[in-house]
């Protein structure tokens, strides 16, 4: 299940989506936790009732979309591989429980009079969480993750019959409640548009069995919140 995050600019897109449950899907307390020593593990449903309200964000920002891996754990065998795929692929799209995770939810959010704002202005937002049956699996997720920003320097793709030109983004390491996390701001010129670019701004956060992040489009290259990123470990930890 995808979603391009480019579609905020395309005022009459509406996206739906539906849950659908894996034909490899497992139920709760069976296969992926047979052993005592393995972490606990919640449902795609029990994160969604963790993710920050929109509200969070701010108050020009109104509710889109939501979507979780539903109520039972999913297959840990992955059907995407974060190296094989191109940049604008794994950049532009939201994979649900595709790549090994076992329980995945997020939401996004929008402004609908972000044009009138721009550039001071974020013009969609996205949060994620993703987990993991083991911190080792989430590690590497979140590894192969970092090393697919740090490789995809400059690429081009088109949205809507528009060239999109991502250019240099150097990725920077930080922490967030202690945790790894590290912080991408990707200039994107849209030919045609505006004379100045706007930004995908990321933060990823590896926090034991689950990888964190959020994602927005604005008109600066600000960083997204991590007051709110902790927040956000903390509602998903009190799961547990």
């Amino acid at each position: 299940m995808k979603v391009k995050i480019a579609a905020v600019l395309a005022a009459a897109a509406a996206l739906t989506f539906t849950a659908a449950g894996s034909a490899a899907a497992q139920p709760l307390g069976s296969a992926n936790q047979r052993e005592s020593a393995q972490p606990p593990q919640v449902s795609g449903q029990r994160l969604a009732s963790a993710l920050l309200p929109v509200s969070a964000f701010g108050n020009d920002l109104h509710f889109e979309n939501a979507l979780n891996s539903g109520p039972k754990l999913t297959t840990t065998k992955a059907k995407d591989h974060v190296s094989s795929m191109s940049c604008a692929n794994f950049e532009d799209y939201f994979n649900i429980s595709k790549f090994g995770d076992t329980a995945a939810a997020w939401v996004d959010y929008s402004n609908p009079d972000w044009r009138s704002q721009y550039p001071n202005t974020v013009a969609l937002g996205v949060e994620l969480v993703r987990q993991f049956a083991t911190d080792a699996a989430a590690a590497t997720f979140y590894g192969q993750t970092r090393a697919k920003y740090a490789a995809c320097q400059s690429f081009t793709e088109t949205i809507f019959n528009v060239t999109g030109t991502v250019n240099r983004s150097p990725v920077a390491n930080t922490k967030v409640n202690g945790d790894q996390a590290f912080v991408v701001a990707q200039p994107l010129t849209l030919a045609g548009y505006f004379q100045t670019p706007l930004y995908y701004n990321w933060l990823f956060v590896l926090a034991g069995t689950n990888v964190y992040y959020f994602a927005d489009v604005a008109g600066t290259n600000d960083e997204p919140s991590t007051a709110l990123m902790t927040k956000l470990i903390h509602r998903v930890q009190a799961l547990y």
